[in-house]
């Protein structure tokens, strides 16, 4: 069935050990036979950014550890907000041959009418991966040009480009440049670090949160070493303490709760902050959740979980993840994502004003 035919009720009620259950049909006693055969797995961004790397990283281990070891190839099905790659995997057999790496962006599709929401309990949820942080990554010529980072808070406004209007990270970055006090502009409908690096040497864009693959593999040597760009702050997900995580490939960059402390003169605060707050305790974990169709067969998703946990426990997996990321991957297991799931979609309403508020300045 169609994901633009469901009709999705009382998503918001649907409670952890529902979501286990779903994604999964009984019917065969082992796993799909997948010998000689080809598994792609599908992202949903432009090729060659953060995204279709680490897709290709996890094929590469998780091919050694499926059953019957069939190869695996990774495609890029992007556009539509990130919702047609979704879509695809949504809508394909549930025969083996086709599995998801998606940037979901959950925190805030429930912000759709509840009829367009995603089902992703209806996948069959296989885990999830959380890279490393983000950095908000600004040209040093914007406005009258910038010596250091303090400098931010003297401009006038800032040009903004994410992947759509509701890329958690670009939300998270409109949400301190207001408490900030910098004006903003955002331009969406660049689907990856390459897209977004392009338009800012266009002259497009001003900034964009950057992922620490990019600052690794191009930005940290290139542009920011030669101080045409500049590294603003970080961000990502939330500490056993509550604090947000210092990514160690970004020595020296503070975290956005860092920074704009140092600029106010006090703690952030407010329903901002706490919009803040809650992308990184309940999406910044989870980068790409992993997934099989609907439907696929119980035995065939188990194998599938098993083989995912095994691939990314791996020696070589996380040596190569750890080169993409710039930090060990954070590996989040079949049952926290179904839990996250759920966390989500029971997020409070008061959040979900103040992104409202947020997503509707973006799009203007």
């Amino acid at each position: 069935m169609k994901r633009n035919t469901i009709i999705r009720s009382g998503m918001a009620a649907i409670s952890v050990a529902a979501i286990m259950l779903a994604g999964a049909a009984p019917g065969y006693a082992d796993p799909i036979d997948l010998e000689g055969e080809t598994v792609t797995l599908v992202h949903n961004v432009a090729p060659g950014g953060a995204t279709a790397i680490s897709a290709q990283v996890l094929a590469d281990a998780w091919s050694k550890t499926m059953a019957d070891h069939p190869t695996m190839v990774v495609q890029s099905v992007s556009g539509g907000a990130l919702t047609k790659g979704i879509d695809y995997v949504m809508d394909a057999r549930p025969d083996g041959k086709t599995l998801g790496y998606l940037a979901w962006q959950g925190t805030t599709r429930i912000l759709d009418p509840e009829v367009l929401q995603i089902p992703f309990q209806d996948f069959g949820v296989i885990g999830g991966i959380g890279g490393s942080n983000f950095l908000f990554h600004l040209r040093t010529d914007v406005g009258g040009g910038i010596e250091n980072r303090d400098d931010l808070v003297n401009l006038d406004s800032v040009t903004v480009g994410v992947y759509s209007p509701r890329m958690t990270q670009g939300m998270q970055t409109a949400a301190a440049l207001d408490l900030l006090g910098v004006d903003w502009k955002f331009v969406s409908g660049m689907l990856g670090d390459g897209p977004l690096y392009a338009a800012m040497q266009r002259g497009e864009i001003d900034a964009y949160p950057a992922t620490t693959s990019q600052y690794i593999s191009e930005l940290g040597d290139g542009p920011i070493a030669s101080g045409e760009t500049m590294a603003i702050w970080q961000m990502g997900p939330l500490e056993a303490d509550g604090s947000m995580k210092l990514d160690p490939a970004l020595e020296g960059v503070p975290t956005l709760g860092e920074y704009i402390e140092k600029a106010t003169g006090k703690p952030p605060e407010g329903p901002l902050w706490d919009l803040i707050m809650y992308h990184a305790q309940s999406s910044a974990p989870v980068n790409w959740i992993i997934v099989a169709p609907p439907g696929t067969p119980q035995d065939h998703l188990d194998m599938l979980r098993t083989s995912f946990d095994e691939a990314t426990a791996s020696p070589d997996y996380l040596e190569a993840a750890t080169k993409v990321y710039g930090s060990p991957p954070n590996i989040v297991h079949w049952q926290e994502m179904t839990k996250i799931i759920s966390d989500v979609q029971n997020t409070s309403e008061d959040i979900k004003d103040t992104m409202r508020q947020l997503v509707e300045r973006i799009e203007q």
